[in-house]
């Protein structure tokens, strides 16, 4: 038996201009997990899936010529499975070109710590519990085969699944949240340079041994003062859709995408800089500036990235002297606000929570 989990993520600065090769951002593990077990299965040549969150109960796949066949789902459980399907194949494919033979097995997830009970209905909360299932599920496949991995090699194989069910967009910062834990800086790999290689007869395990262009991952200290408040918004997002609206604004207005992306790249430079030095004021200055740009890119975009609620999150951060902001892509889900007191923590979530905001009982996860 396999039993793996995952945190998810939080992001500190840099969103957005995270998805260009070469800029960075700094990226936090939240400790809201996701839980996969792996066990022997008797009776069926290929694989039970029990999956909770998506209504599947003994869902039955098997491995057939490097793809997973779905045998007894409909077509809409086979859409909302697409992620964990792309999972299991990229680990089975990988584990077959290490030379380790494909066994049954019955797989449960579960991803309630991602989830929260609102007015009777669980609700996703936006901690990038789909990049935390598809790492949990690739490392917990692995090892029940018996194929020794390094957390890189997760990564690249998690990212692969993830990047590829998604439609080949995102940065894959929060598969690396679930895969290395902890406070990091992070840049993406060179989208296109992948498709290239998936593209081509490369074996996976080749592509995975490569260097990925672009990716950067650098792991920073993590202060014992900090206080990380996160607040939710009680709206949830759709990041794909999104990114996908950007970037219309992108090829309409290629000179003032440019510019923001840029700011907002500087400022997360800044940030990574600050960290380093522990220079605490200045983190949370650099990040109440990070919000502006946001804020900015709100406005020139017309995407809905920062919503009335995360402003209002940020606003009552601001007014407590702390680094409040969005966390990732925006359009609802969570917030964050650093600072470096329990008293002034505490403010900032009496605010939120006299204000129709919802705290979120989260910290930061130092393991992947």
């Amino acid at each position: 038996m396999a039993r793996f989990s995952a945190p998810g993520k939080l992001f500190i600065s840099g969103e957005w201009a995270i998805l260009d090769v070469g800029n960075r951002g700094v990226v936090a593990a939240g400790n809201n997990r996701v839980h996969v077990t792996v066990q022997e299965l008797g009776g069926y040549e290929g694989i039970s899936i029990t999956a909770p969150e998506f209504s599947v109960v003994d869902g039955r796949a098997k491995f057939i010529n490097g793809k997973i066949v779905f045998m007894n789902l409909d077509e809409k459980t086979k859409e909302t499975m697409k992620l964990l399907a792309a999972a299991l194949q990229t680990a089975l494919v990988f584990a077959t070109e290490k030379g380790h033979a494909f066994k049954p097995f019955k797989i449960s997830t579960s991803s309630k710590e991602t989830r929260i009970v609102v007015d009777g209905v669980a609700k996703k909360i936006g901690f990038g519990s789909s990049a935390a299932v598809v790492v949990a599920t690739v490392a917990a496949v692995l090892d029940y085969l018996g194929c020794t991995t390094s957390k890189e090699e997760i990564y690249k194989l998690s990212t692969i699944a993830h990047f590829y069910a998604q439609g080949k967009v995102g940065s894959a910062f929060d598969v690396a949240a679930s895969t290395y834990g902890g406070v990091f800086i992070y840049s993406r790999f060179d989208p296109v340079w992948l498709t290239k290689q998936m593209e081509s007869t490369k074996p996976l395990a080749a592509i995975v041994s490569e260097q990925w262009p672009g990716l950067f991952i650098e792991p920073l200290m993590l202060p014992n003062d900090l206080k990380l408040v996160v607040g939710w918004t009680k709206e949830s997002a759709s990041t794909s859709a999104m990114i996908k609206q950007l970037d219309v604004f992108k090829q309409s207005q290629p000179e003032r995408y440019k510019t923001l992306m840029n700011d907002i790249a500087a400022t997360a430079r800044s940030v990574e800089v600050a960290w380093k030095q522990d220079n605490k004021e200045r983190i949370i200055g650099l990040l109440q500036n990070n919000e502006k740009l946001l804020r900015q890119l709100t406005q020139a975009s017309g995407v809905s990235i920062e919503t009335p609620e995360l402003k209002l999150l940020s606003d009552i951060a601001a007014k407590h002297n702390a680094g409040g902001k969005l966390s990732g892509a925006g359009g609802g889900d969570c917030g964050i606000a650093i600072c470096y007191d329990d008293a002034t923590a505490r403010k900032i979530r009496n605010d939120w929570k006299a204000t129709g905001l919802y705290p979120l009982d989260v910290t930061i996860d130092r393991d992947g």
